[in-house]
């Protein structure tokens, strides 16, 4: 599932951390690795200055990245695992008070 949009709140280390527990309780995931948290600031072009994430579950992970000039998200979950999308989407309106978002869920069937 990708999930993107304009945030509304201060973004930071800890607010990060926040979402991807949270994400990791309500989708009912195991933890493998992280929250990870980094930032290109430092070696990057100045349009990509902004905080990025990154947590690893026993199930796959998911991914966040944040342009702080332009308040704009990506994030990514990958997943084997089935889960509900509206709970996803809950946690995200919740933490990072998008004034929009958009989102794509993509299925794989077994052949």
């Amino acid at each position: 599932m990708f999930i993107e949009g304009f945030y509304t709140v201060n973004v930071d280390g800890a607010l990060i951390e926040r979402l991807f527990l949270t994400l990791t309780k309500e989708l009912s995931m195991t933890p493998i690795a992280g929250p990870i948290i980094f930032s290109p600031d430092v070696r990057g072009h100045p349009v990509h200055r902004g905080l990025a994430g990154y947590m690893a579950w026993v199930e796959s992970g998911v991914t966040l990245y944040t342009w702080s000039r332009f308040n704009f998200f990506t994030l990514d979950i990958y997943t084997c695992r089935d889960f509900q999308p509206e709970k996803a989407l809950k946690v995200v309106k919740e933490i990072l008070k998008p004034r929009s978002m958009v989102y794509e869920e993509f299925r794989y069937r077994n052949r």
